[in-house]
């Protein structure tokens, strides 16, 4: 009996003055530190030293994103700044008080989850007007990407996009024009009702699309997001493109080569098919927003796991 009273005393002891095993939601839900920009952004500098390219346009939003910025670590999650803005037409600057970020995001393709900057927000409230009110799940950050969002359109184009009579998976790489931009709202306008003696708010404008008779945007996408190397002494590599209108129908513009001379800053780009010879441009590397410059950083950038590389020999 006395032995079996030591025991439970022992017992108890240890318990109490043992390690104490740390509660996880406790652990989650501890302070963090903010990392994000305010909004209206502040980091001007940040906005004006990176390149800016039109990623994807949702209703009434355009998400900008630095292309060189896009890297994929070894356990498949993509890394980028990025923007958002306004879709409506207006006459502000491209830096003003309207646009989110810039700001890191990351986004997780195999689980459907995205982290940003952004969702850190919730201590600042008081300090800064913020958009949304995303809070982080379990202190972690990382929140579900629910469909039919802009944010899930992000993904599609970022992560690959597969076509039911097609095995190839699409990449987005550029979009040359854009959407047809939609018209500010104009303010309401109060009236004042003689007969009832107050003051009554007529409906808003509606929203309507800028007329335009332009062709419409050209989007590029790499296909599988694989290069491939030619030649490894002199750097040359290989990008497969798809190209297609933004129209209804989405009709197919070309398909292309595009050769990298990673050595010597220069490319070839040609449309595979009849069309080769009559479609071939090629040259220096153009700026850095331009289609000629993005193809070639994701040619021969280093952007991690995200692109698929694979050896062929030039002949």
């Amino acid at each position: 009996m006395k032995k079996l009273l030591i025991l439970v005393v022992l017992f108890a002891v240890g318990c109490t003055i043992g390690p104490n095993r740390q509660d996880y939601q406790t652990l989650a839900s501890e302070k963090m530190e903010s990392p994000f920009f305010y909004i209206p952004p502040l980091n001007q500098k940040d906005f004006k030293d990176r390149t800016w390219i039109l990623l994807a346009e949702s209703k009434t939003k355009l998400w900008f994103y630095d292309p060189y910025t896009l890297i994929e670590d070894e356990d498949g999650v993509l890394s980028f700044a990025a923007y958002i803005a306004l879709r409506e037409k207006n006459n502000l600057p491209a830096f003003n008080a309207t646009i989110v970020g810039p700001y890191l995001q990351k986004l997780d393709c195999f689980s459907n989850n995205q982290w940003s900057e952004t969702l850190y927000t919730k201590d600042l409230l008081a300090q800064r007007p913020l958009v949304g009110d995303a809070k982080p799940v379990n202190g972690s950050g990382w929140v579900k990407i629910k469909p039919n969002t802009a944010m899930a359109y992000v993904r599609s184009r970022l992560c690959g996009r597969k076509f039911i009579d097609d095995q190839n998976v699409n990449y987005f790489l550029f979009q040359d024009g854009t959407l047809p931009a939609p018209i500010a709202k104009k303010a309401p306008v109060e009236v004042f009702e003689e007969k009832q003696g107050k003051q009554i708010v007529t409906l808003a404008q509606e929203e309507v699309t800028e007329p335009s008779n332009a062709k419409p945007p050209i989007f590029f996408e790499v296909i599988n997001n694989e290069v491939t190397i030619l030649d490894s002494k002199k750097e040359i590599r290989q990008l497969r493109i798809n190209a297609y209108y933004l129209d209804k129908n989405l009709s197919k513009q070309a398909d292309y080569i595009f050769t990298a001379n990673c050595s010597d800053n220069s490319y070839a780009m040609t449309a595979a098919g009849a069309a080769q010879k009559l479609s071939a441009t090629n040259g220096a590397i153009g700026a850095k927003d331009s289609l000629s410059a993005v193809a070639f950083n994701r040619a021969c950038g280093n952007h991690g796991a995200y692109m698929k590389t694979t050896t062929r020999s030039a002949n």
